[in-house]
């Protein structure tokens, strides 16, 4: 890593972004499928001692590697020196999954500097995978390129969701019905693996309407990348909008459209 005080590159960076992930990934498979602690967060979803673990111990590496650097994680907060690059972690995304021996699970790492997302790395380790991206850099799958679909078209598209209730909560019930006769094929991927089957061309569209900050920073990156758009709902290009929708780009303004026409009572 670069001396004190200095920016490493980018390749430094996405180095430590794996090595990150590596001590991530040994510590939940060693835990998926055993005896969890688990308990109930104020916001009614699932924490475990794991996520807690692995969230301290990237910390940990990210304080010792690059002091002057902040961090961000989803179950200890924002800690470090204001206006420094800051490290988004969600230690463990799916934890439902997760709890439940369902290995659609990951731990998501990105670097944001000066409010834009830079690099992401997300991996999957019981899917035995891993994507990572850099913005004007590409986007890899296990050290492969991987870039958006090409599909054009509604009619020819899949099309995939994150938690059906959170669009009815938020008043978009009826986009899932829409979208559902528009487009091919529909799935309920969910959580990050949605968003990074964009990223490889294995889907076209995904949305999710309730998520935060840690859950869409590092795909964010890594469907960009890969040459697609990612916005929130309302067609913003940010991470932190509370919703997200990515596409391969070619559907992207379509589907902005078909929620706009939702929400204003179409």
């Amino acid at each position: 890593m670069s001396g004190p005080g200095e920016t490493p590159p980018v390749a430094e960076l996405l180095t430590l972004a794996h090595d990150l992930a590596d001590a991530a990934d040994a510590l939940t498979l060693r835990a998926f499928r055993g005896q969890l602690d688990v308990r109930t967060k104020a916001d009614g979803t699932w924490v475990t001692a794991v996520d807690e673990e692995v969230e301290r111990t990237l910390r940990s590496m990210i304080i010792e590697r690059l002091p002057g650097h902040a961090v961000l994680g989803e179950e200890d907060g924002l800690h470090g020196p204001p206006d420094a690059p800051v490290w988004i972690i969600d230690p463990i995304d799916g934890t439902t999954n997760f709890v439940r021996g369902n290995p659609i699970f990951a731990t998501l790492i990105a670097l944001q500097v000066d409010g834009q997302e830079e690099l992401g790395v997300v991996s999957a380790p019981a899917l035995g995978t891993r994507w990572d991206g850099v913005q004007g850099g590409g986007a890899h799958q296990d050290g492969r390129p991987v870039a958006v679909s090409e599909q054009r078209t509604l009619e020819g598209s899949e099309v995939a969701f994150g938690g059906l209730d959170h669009f009815a909560e938020q008043g978009l019930g009826g986009l899932i019905d829409r979208l559902s006769r528009a487009t091919r094929r529909q799935r309920g991927y969910g959580d990050f693996w949605q968003h990074c089957l964009v990223a490889s061309g294995s889907t076209d569209i995904a949305l999710e309407a309730d998520v935060n900050l840690w859950d869409l920073a590092a795909v964010k990156v890594v469907v960009e990348a890969a040459g697609g758009r990612f916005t929130s709902l309302d067609g913003a290009r940010t991470a932190d909008g509370g919703d997200a929708l990515s596409t391969n780009g070619h559907l992207h303004d379509e589907v902005l459209a078909l929620i706009a026409e939702i929400r204003s009572g179409g």
